[in-house]
């Protein structure tokens, strides 16, 4: 087939660029700045206000209505609510939208648990990051009032604090390289396609015709249900 015949012919060059990216990407992704990740864990409780009332709603429905809420605080972490008093507070050059890249929290399933973390580019500051959004939240969650159809208002403790972490992330090179090695694969198989059509007109559809016609033999479509007709 002349494709074969093509990749057989530029395999050298195939070869050679797949190494090339692969050493590429790889070098350029353990090439990066160093950065720090620090984790804080939050828990969000609700208290009835004044104390004495009983919470009217069905426990099921009441519990569905504290879940959304934790969902909401969970999705409020990367936002300019919370980053941009984080920013002024500790006097970050990044804006909320370069901040809120560096955030990641979460809310596991059935839980009124929060995780939260930062990923900085010096550990103390993804430590002191981390904790003031758990600070800048647990002051949003005292001014908002009880979520509707509840008498309980949410209130946020920290059941883990975030420490300044002693080593770096690691960075996942060898994924990096194997992604540059299959793209310098790519290009390689693109410049073969590219010679062999300058050189045979269109090798590409006569082999595509070639590789149907031999599926077509191989598994007929319906082939079975007309001859299993034709004998009867």
């Amino acid at each position: 087939m002349y494709l074969a015949r093509y990749f057989g012919a530029h395999w050298a060059t195939m070869a050679l660029l797949a190494l090339l990216g692969g050493i590429g990407a790889g070098a350029l992704a353990a090439s990066q700045p160093a950065s720090y990740r620090s984790e804080v864990q939050l828990l969000v409780s609700f208290v009835p206000e004044p104390p004495d009332i009983r919470e009217t709603a069905a426990p099921a429905l009441a519990e569905q209505l504290m879940q959304r809420r934790v969902k909401t605080y969970a999705s409020m972490m990367n936002s300019a609510r919370l980053t941009q008093p984080v920013i002024d507070s500790l006097g970050l050059p990044d804006t909320p939208a370069q901040l809120a890249d560096r955030i990641v929290a979460s809310s596991t399933v059935n839980t009124l648990a929060i995780d939260v973390a930062v990923t900085y580019g010096d550990p103390a500051g993804a430590a002191a990051i981390v904790n003031a959004l758990a600070a800048e939240l647990q002051r949003i969650a005292e001014r908002d009032a009880a979520p509707a159809g509840l008498v309980s208002r949410a209130r946020v403790s920290v059941l883990k604090v975030g420490v300044v972490p002693k080593e770096p992330e690691a960075v996942p090179w060898p994924w990096h390289a194997a992604l540059g090695a299959l793209g310098g694969f790519a290009i390689g198989i693109g410049i073969a396609v590219c010679h062999a059509h300058r050189r045979l007109g269109t090798p590409v559809s006569a082999d595509l015709k070639a590789a149907w016609a031999a599926t077509v033999r191989t598994h007929p479509f319906g082939g079975g249900a007309s001859s299993g007709s034709r004998q009867l």
